[in-house]
């Protein structure tokens, strides 16, 4: 069988687009996958700390709700997060955990420049956490999030799957 690539255009096609979180310090990176995430047809909310994304988080039945937009008065859905892993307060791998215990389906990536050596400080990621290194394509970020994002698509779809 032939399968077509899980991508942002094919998700907002079936499913009305949720909220990414991005969770980095440094503007740029941020203001970066912002816009790519955005040209995709998702929207974003951008925290600079862990200790911000998990004060934003709300739950209603067991799915994670975020405010997302510039005054923040929408709320919808937490699809994914991307996140930094070396922040001020809670690390990226602690935010992971963190949101891995409380939404055990949410995809969750963590970025890093920091090589292998260095990042053995923070410990490791835990299970079904993908952890990139920076510079990375955003084609691999894709790669990482949108099966999972599928995969929950198709677990509200039907929650027997």
């Amino acid at each position: 069988m032939n399968e077509k690539p899980i991508t942002a255009n094919f998700l907002q096609s079936v499913y009305l687009p949720g909220v990414v979180a991005i969770v980095d310090d440094d503007e740029q990176i941020s203001s970066a996958l912002k816009t790519w995430f955005e040209l995709g047809g998702l929207q974003t909310s951008l925290h600079s700390c862990s200790e911000s994304l998990l004060q934003a988080i709300t739950q209603k039945n067991s799915v994670a709700m975020v405010a997302s937009g510039g005054d923040r008065s929408i709320c919808a859905e937490l699809v994914a997060a991307v996140i930094d892993l070396n922040l001020p307060g809670m690390s990226g791998f602690e935010l992971a955990k963190a949101l891995r215990n409380r939404f055990p389906r949410l995809p969750l990536v963590v970025i890093t420049a920091m090589r292998d050596n260095e990042r053995a400080q923070f410990g490791s990621a835990s299970a079904g956490i993908v952890c990139l290194q920076k510079p990375f394509d955003l084609d691999a970020l894709d790669d990482a999030l949108f099966p999972m994002m599928y995969s929950n698509l198709r677990h509200h779809q039907d929650p027997n799957s």
